[in-house]
């Protein structure tokens, strides 16, 4: 199966879980084509200034892989900064936040895998 670009539509969300801005999401696969075995399988883009809110995972993990920009990854309490190549990781139980603080578009694959 392939699935095209041009087959893709992105998908504008203001103040996503009580960020900050404009977020743009691009759908990657359904998760009825992932067997609902995952819940997202997306392309992020934030602005600079924009920021997906803090929330928790309970009953699957998320991973960011970061493809350009940099940013601020706030993993359980903590600030650690994060730009291209980076893997951000969060766990059942466990809540994050991103946040663009760089000049350019911060983008990232992001994964939601249920357990």
């Amino acid at each position: 199966m392939i699935v095209r670009a041009s087959e893709l539509t992105p998908e504008r969300i203001s103040n996503m879980r009580g960020g900050k801005g404009e977020v743009e999401m691009v759908h990657l696969l359904s998760k009825e084509t992932m067997h609902n075995k995952a819940r997202l399988f997306a392309r992020m883009k934030l602005p600079p200034g924009s920021s997906v809110g803090l929330h928790k995972h309970e009953g699957e993990f998320e991973i960011y892989y970061i493809l350009s920009g940099e940013g601020m990854f706030h993993d359980n309490g903590k600030d650690i900064p994060v730009k291209a190549g980076d893997v951000c990781f969060t766990d059942s139980g466990e809540s994050h936040s991103i946040e663009n603080t760089g000049d350019e578009n911060l983008e990232f694959l992001a994964v939601i895998i249920l357990l």
